[in-house]
């Protein structure tokens, strides 16, 4: 009880005790010997430091050796005619020695040895009346301090009732503040709502945006199939017109060769016939003595024509090959791609960005010489050229 209730007053600790069989004379003796200094009463420190001083005494008074002088001690306070029987222990009283639970059970051979000042206190204890007056002077202290108790309990009672009046005011500010956040909250519910329907139309717009971009992106890839199609066309016109322009080169180029042939051909055809007037002067001078070689003179002549005629061949064939339209001297030797233009020598092409013709960005150049050209023109006229000479 002492652990639970925490210390009991001495009025109640004297209950206590009376409840648990202890007589009267026992437990005045405990109480006498757990005064203070200045001899007040003051109740024990627990209810086990109770039992121990109750189960002391009560020990002292049962001892064989002490029993006629704590008999004697007994009639001085209570006069004659009061047995020591009446205080020897009874079996009751042996059982409260274990009536709590939690008080620790001392053999009794530890209060054999009870000193001969305990037995001196309780020869010289006070009379009955001074402990009355104790017990009055104990009882009121007690009432003062539970007076004393109570103002505290009560000042406090009234401190807790301030400070819960201003918890319940600051509470209700709390409240107010909190339905106010409730009435924001609503509001904020009703805008997600409305932003929510908000949300659900611009999904319904992304989706239809989505279905049109996939729509877009097939046409796209339709597209992009269709343009790798065509580049492959392209890139095949490309590699055919790039054949053709080689084939061009190389007629350009057998062209070229053909026409330094010719020119050679030119000189020597130039040379015959200035061979062939020199023999025509001396021979119409001698066609006056000798009129028998009129055929061979008309066959010369026919063949003198027949080497102009062939000579303003030539000539007409080397006219029509073009030159260069900057310089206007060389050859053509420069090919622009893509726009295919062969008008320019490599001296003046190179410096060109834009096709002179059609003023088209320049991608690519392809250099050839005009030595081709010329071989081709040589080698298709010299064989008509060979009657001549046999």
């Amino acid at each position: 009880m002492a652990d639970e209730c925490g210390v009991l007053s001495i009025s109640e600790q004297l209950r206590l005790a009376k409840d648990m069989g202890y007589t009267d004379e026992d437990i005045m003796n405990a109480v006498s010997m757990n005064c203070d200094k200045d001899g007040s009463y003051r109740p024990f420190s627990s209810t086990n430091a109770m039992i121990d001083m109750l189960t002391r005494v009560q020990k002292a008074c049962s001892s064989p050796k002490h029993q006629k002088k704590t008999c004697i001690f007994a009639d001085n306070e209570y006069g004659p005619g009061r047995s020591s029987q009446s205080r020897n222990p009874c079996s009751t009283v042996r059982r409260t020695t274990s009536f709590h639970n939690s008080s620790p059970l001392r053999p009794f051979d530890h209060f054999d040895d009870l000193s001969a000042s305990s037995l001196h206190e309780l020869r010289v204890r006070p009379s009955a009346p001074f402990q009355l007056q104790r017990l009055l002077d104990a009882f009121d202290k007690e009432r003062k301090n539970f007076s004393e108790e109570s103002k505290r309990s009560v000042q406090m009672l009234e401190d807790r009732c301030r400070l819960f009046a201003d918890n319940q005011v600051l509470w209700h500010n709390r409240l107010f503040d909190k339905e106010c956040e409730i009435k924001a909250l609503k509001a904020q519910i009703h805008d997600h709502s409305s932003l929510s329907e908000h949300l659900k139309l611009t999904k319904a717009k992304l989706d239809a945006e989505l279905l049109e971009n996939k729509s877009k992106t097939d046409q796209i890839r339709v597209l992009t199939e269709q343009a790798e199609v065509v580049k492959k066309q392209h890139d095949s016109e490309i590699r055919e017109k790039e054949k053709m322009i080689s084939d061009l080169l190389i007629k350009l180029n057998s062209v070229e060769e053909t026409n330094k042939s010719l020119k050679e051909i030119n000189e020597i055809l130039q040379k015959e016939i200035e061979e062939l007037k020199q023999i025509l002067v001396k021979k119409q001078s001698d066609i006056e003595k000798c009129n028998n070689y009129l055929d061979e003179i008309r066959k010369a002549e026919q063949l003198v024509e027949q080497i102009r005629l062939e000579r303003d061949e030539v000539m007409s064939l080397l006219n029509k090959i073009p030159t260069c339209v900057i310089c206007l001297d060389k050859r053509p030797q420069m090919l622009y791609m893509p726009c295919s233009h062969f008008i320019c020598c490599e001296t003046c092409g190179s410096r060109f960005e834009h096709c002179p013709t059609c003023r088209q960005k320049i991608c690519g150049k392809i250099t050839s010489t005009a030595s081709s050209v010329s071989s081709c023109l040589t080698s298709s006229k010299r064989d008509r050229a060979n009657p001549f000479r046999s």
